[in-house]
Formats: C-alpha cells, sequence, structure tokens
C-alpha cells in the first residue's frame, strides 16, 4: 500500500502539475482531498479541501462521476475524493485553479467513507503494519508474531476478516481493537484504500 505521507504520490492541489503542461506518463499520483460541498448544478462539482488546506473546485467534464459508487453517487461531505493523475487548470486572471476530471475518466476517481485526516492517520498504521522490514504485531496489544522453535510452526495472529490487514493475537485482543480502539470506525476504510492500491 501507498505511503500517503508521500507528496510524491499524494501532492497538494498547490503541488499538482498544470493541465498546460502535461505530466510525464510513467509517473502515477493521486490527489486526495476532503470533500466539502456539492455544488453539482449542471455537470458533477465538488468543493474540496487538500492536505494543506486550499479548497477548490473538482468538476467531471462530461459528467460521468459513475465510478464512484454504486448506482451513481452523492458527494457526501466529509469523505475523500481519490482523483488518479490529477491536473491543476489554471483559468486566468482573477479566476481560481480548479481540478478536471477529463472526459471519460470519471470511473477512475474514487471515494473514501473518511475524512481527510482518518485517511491520513490510517495510512500511517498501514505502514507500521505493513511496512517494509517490520514484524507482524497484535493491533491491540502489540505482541510480536513468533516462530516457536521446538514444533517448527508459527504462533499465528488472526487477521480481521473484514479488511484482512489489522491482526490480534487473542480474541480478546479482537474485542479490545474493535470497540475500543476504533477498528470499527477504520475497517471499511482499510478496505476502500485496499480497493484502490492493492
Amino acid at each position: 500500500m501507498p505511503l500517503f505521507a508521500d507528496p510524491a504520490i499524494f501532492p497538494s492541489f498547490n503541488e499538482l502539475p498544470s493541465s498546460s503542461t502535461p505530466p510525464a506518463p510513467t509517473a502515477d499520483w493521486f490527489l486526495l482531498a476532503q470533500i466539502k460541498e456539492d455544488m453539482t448544478i449542471t455537470k458533477p462539482t465538488a468543493i474540496v479541501r487538500d492536505r494543506s488546506g486550499a479548497e477548490f473546485a473538482v468538476t467531471f467534464e462530461d459528467g460521468d462521476h459513475r465510478g464512484l459508487g454504486q448506482g451513481g453517487v452523492r458527494f457526501r461531505k466529509g469523505h475523500t475524493l481519490v482523483v488518479p493523475r490529477a491536473t491543476r487548470t489554471d483559468r486566468g486572471e482573477g479566476k481560481k485553479p480548479i481540478v478536471r476530471v477529463p472526459p471519460g475518466e470519471g470511473a477512475g476517481v474514487k471515494i473514501l467513507p473518511a475524512g481527510l485526516e482518518q485517511v491520513f492517520e490510517i495510512g500511517a498504521v498501514l505502514d507500521g503494519i505493513e511496512g517494509a522490514g517490520r514484524g507482524k504485531r497484535c493491533a491491540a496489544c502489540g505482541k510480536e508474531q513468533e516462530e516457536e522453535e521446538e514444533e517448527g510452526a508459527e504462533h499465528l495472529l488472526m487477521r480481521c476478516t473484514g479488511c484482512g490487514v489489522v491482526a490480534y493475537c487473542s480474541k480478546a485482543c479482537q474485542v479490545q481493537g474493535w470497540s475500543e480502539l476504533g477498528h470499527k470506525a477504520n475497517c471499511k476504510v482499510i478496505r476502500s484504500i485496499k480497493e484502490i492500491w492493492s
């Protein structure tokens, strides 16, 4: 999974390449922005805020935003819009720049069912769980998965059946992780993140 703190992969609005200068075809990046308002009148438009606090509009040029959910979607305030290979469109003096989703690319845009801050927090947790060189740990107590040398078998942590990422060493830790430590709120978001970046 990608590291959400990496500005090369997740640039802020002001770090986006300009639409007047085509970006390199090999680079992949994603704009993450929290939906503040649905301004759809004639074509789908959302007012969003990025990680730097910049507010701007995202418009779907051909009205194609069907890829955002089952049978079409409403822009839900507080959710996070994910726009792959977004570019900033400068519209001339006196007008704010925007992000335009080109015709036919609306299906590539996704929505994470959480606010931007929560997405970044979950990203940091996921990096801690799946980051290179890190051992597997219980998400509640921190106990590391160990190999039992005598029997040659591993003491396996039990993975959450919802997201398949977070793991626990016991039923008690799973219950604590679900209710007290907030996995109930994060499980659906982690599943959405996995669907986009797995």
